[in-house]
């Protein structure tokens, strides 16, 4: 059901609204749906590249169904996002980017920044990987290490997108900073330029697109296990004095929604609410304790002792293949 008029968005940015009835008559409001339609949209522009026409209508389309999206079903759309990274029929590259300004739009509030620095951040994950994006689904798929002939292309590729976005009009210059300066880091380490002043913004994005890049398995490995990795973000941070790790930790909790666990009771679930505690989220249980496939998935609080998560799973373990739609009905 596409979203009512009523759900419209009062708060989003201006030049959002020339998209917004368009949006409310074609896309779903289950995220189940709506996600990877917004997906299939934002890909076909990443790999039109510099060639992509009506550009800066067809992201906005893109980025206008993502907040309503996450303003209308905050947790069912990390769900989704976390259940397609590991999923081969759905591209990395462009649910990547939607996944990493999802993130941005989460962690933004809470790190002091406006509304107009927000629009930037989430336009420039949306396009930070516009110069290798028929590279980046290939390396997800790759067995081999990159080749030196993708090794050069990777490491031109924050030029080269703020490049291309400049040919296709954009002006915004902190969206093309931040586009340009996505793999940079503090300790100077980064690339191309080895910067170490770097913005907030600049560095959400890079640990937006650091926190997904580890979560996703590739071919050539598995995912990291999400509470790992947002347990190393929160460190790094903290060796910085930087509040963005905590940040990272409270909005998308150390069992992010989308991702498996095992619960106390040997059963296996996947989680589908982020919880009062970053720890104890709301799981459906999937299988029983012997490994079996449950005819109805049951609620699971991890703050109950008995529920308690024992450890993580890696998505390449789950030999199940969940019906999204109907499972995210039972919540």
């Amino acid at each position: 059901m596409p979203f009512a008029p009523d759900e419209s968005a009062a708060s989003l940015p201006l030049e959002l609204e020339g998209v917004l009835k368009d949006v409310q008559a074609q896309l779903d409001a289950d995220p189940s749906e709506a996600l990877p339609a917004l997906r299939r949209r934002l890909a076909s522009i990443l790999l039109e590249g510099a060639q992509a026409k009506d550009f800066h209508k067809r992201l906005a389309y893109v980025e206008a169904g993502l907040r309503l999206t996450l303003r209308h079903r905050e947790d069912d759309t990390l769900f989704m996002l976390v259940q397609m990274l590991s999923d081969r029929q759905y591209g990395y590259c462009a649910t990547h980017a939607l996944m990493a300004a999802t993130t941005c739009l989460l962690v933004a509030p809470l790190a002091g920044l406006d509304e107009v620095q927000t629009s930037s951040l989430v336009r420039a994950a949306l396009t930070m990987n516009v110069a290798m994006a028929e590279l980046q689904d290939l390396l997800a798929t790759q067995a081999p290490q990159a080749t030196p002939y993708q090794r050069e292309a990777i490491e031109a590729h924050p030029t080269r997108g703020a490049s291309i976005l400049r040919d296709l009009g954009v002006e915004d210059p902190l969206w093309l900073a931040l586009v340009q300066d996505h793999h940079e880091t503090l300790d100077g380490n980064g690339y191309p330029k080895q910067k170490t002043d770097l913005t907030v913004a600049q560095q959400m994005l890079r640990m937006s697109d650091l926190f997904i890049a580890r979560i996703s398995p590739r071919t050539s490995r598995r995912g990291l296990w999400p509470n790992v990795v947002v347990g190393n973000l929160y460190l790094e941070s903290q060796t910085r004095a930087s509040p963005l790790g905590a940040y990272f930790v409270k909005q998308l909790g150390m069992y992010p929604p989308g991702s498996f666990v095992k619960l106390k009771t040997d059963e296996i679930g996947v989680v589908v609410r982020r919880g009062p505690r970053v720890n104890m989220p709301l799981v459906l249980a999937v299988t029983d304790p012997d490994g079996l496939l449950m005819t109805a998935p049951s609620r699971r609080d991890t703050q109950m002792s008995m529920y308690a998560i024992r450890s993580p799973v890696s998505p390449e373990d789950m030999r199940i293949r969940l019906d999204r739609s109907r499972l995210l009905k039972r919540v």
